[in-house]
């Protein structure tokens, strides 16, 4: 499905539940998941920001609003971003949430979904004076769910970036460079009888994993293939802080990167 535009509105563990749905592939982000009431709720954050929202008034303890889609219901919430400390909300800018959803039960005689929640924020609030709805923000597995996906991210983030350089590079013969980061990275290709060979310059002080993410992006060659070329390769001279490794590109990889990434911007 489309990617929805605006703040992104998450779905914890228990929305989930509530619906009967998994977690989806950590390459899809969790606000994309493809349900009526999750598509719906993406247009809370303006609807706030134009005063248009409807408050869920029986939850006093917190701000809640209403989505309403189809006999589908359920309650949104923003976090508060001054006082909230823990970093992959800020990273992820998972600031709203879903925290329960159902179906609107009225018309068959039963308890209405708000009804519902009600009740449940009083008794969790039972012995306080004061209804609870600590127990629908996001979890500790809601936070591992979000780090994960950040992280799947990051490695498509590099993917992409990487082949881009290489299909250019395909093409022209020439060096390309994108910053990602704090990280500088170039890759020059040099065709030699149907193959080419491929020169990445990663420039920065780099952790191992990110070397790593880096040199596993390009299709078709594999870690034991890779050489480190301390002495500079096709031409590349290291730098200071910097550092080459080479490989060799099986032709058909070169085509299926320059289809896939020769258009990217």
């Amino acid at each position: 499905m489309p990617e929805p535009q605006g703040e992104p509105v998450r779905p914890t563990k228990r929305c989930l539940d509530d619906l009967g749905l998994s977690f989806p592939p950590l390459e899809q982000r969790l606000h994309t998941v493809d349900h009526p009431i999750v598509t719906r709720a993406q247009q809370v954050p303006s609807e706030v920001a134009a005063h248009g929202a409807e408050r869920v008034v029986s939850i006093t303890d917190a701000v809640w609003f209403k989505v309403k889609t189809g006999h589908y219901r359920a309650a949104v919430h923003q976090l508060d971003p001054a006082s909230e400390l823990r970093p992959e909300i800020s990273a992820g800018s998972a600031w709203w949430w879903i925290g329960a959803a159902g179906v609107r039960k009225a018309d068959s005689g039963a308890e209405d979904f708000y009804a519902q929640l009600a009740a449940e924020c009083k008794r969790a609030g039972k012995g306080t004076g004061q209804v609870s709805s600590r127990q629908l923000l996001p979890t500790d597995q809601d936070l591992k769910r979000l780090r994960a996906e950040l992280a799947a991210q990051t490695v498509v983030t590099i993917r992409d970036l990487v082949c881009g350089l290489v299909a250019r590079s395909i093409r022209d013969g020439e060096q390309w460079s994108a910053r990602l980061e704090r990280y500088e990275i170039s890759v020059l290709i040099r065709a030699r009888q149907g193959e080419a060979y491929i020169a990445i310059v990663a420039e920065g002080f780099i952790d191992p994993d990110f070397l790593a993410t880096i040199l596993r992006s390009v299709p078709g060659i594999d870690a034991e293939d890779w050489m480190a070329e301390p002495g500079g390769a096709m031409g590349i001279q290291p730098g200071f802080g910097q550092i080459v490794w080479s490989a060799v590109i099986p032709p058909e990889y070169q085509s299926k990167i320059v289809d896939q990434y020769g258009d990217e911007p």
